[in-house]
């Protein structure tokens, strides 16, 4: 598994930390910090994130609604 799937699947896993299901999420980068985060079952509720870094580990610094 290359270092960015590993990044994307420890971000899919902390969106529960938002109170999200990530099974119901798919998470796609815009630029270096800025990710859309898109409902799989409706593709209109979107959501943007940003990160921070940790210990060079990425983290969800804030997640924002795009869309409804």
């Amino acid at each position: 598994m290359t270092q960015q799937q590993n990044t994307l699947l420890k971000l899919q896993t902390d969106l529960s930390k938002f109170g999200l299901n990530p099974t119901e999420w798919t998470i796609k980068k815009i630029q270096s910090v800025h990710y859309l985060i898109i409902n799989k079952i409706d593709d209109s509720f979107a959501l943007h994130g940003m990160l921070s870094f940790k210990k060079s580990t990425p983290t969800w610094k804030s997640i924002d609604l795009v869309a409804l």
